[in-house]
């Protein structure tokens, strides 16, 4: 699951309950609000938590993707050299 759209669901979630609780007695009410602001706090929390770790792993990432596509062009080189009939297979590299 992509990581936004995890977090736009629990800030949904969070909002449900918001309604919910408007609708409650003032007990359960009270209750509700108690348990949404916890849900809140955490959700804050993993935020920055998705944040940072995106942060300092992007970079990494992209290298990763850069020497992926380099290693898939030289397999694909290489598979073309090696099903290439004629004497100019051996020139190419």
């Amino acid at each position: 699951m992509d990581t936004e759209k995890l977090l736009k669901d629990l800030r949904d979630k969070i909002d449900e309950l918001v309604d919910k609780a408007r609708d409650a007695s003032e007990e359960v009410r009270e209750e509700m609000e108690e348990t949404i602001e916890a849900l809140k706090k955490q959700r804050e929390k993993l935020e920055e938590k998705m944040v940072d770790f995106k942060t300092k792993n992007e970079p990494k990432i992209d290298e990763a993707k850069h020497h992926l596509k380099t290693a898939a062009e030289e397999i694909g080189k290489a598979f073309e050299k090696l099903f290439k009939k004629g004497p100019s297979a051996e020139e190419e590299k």
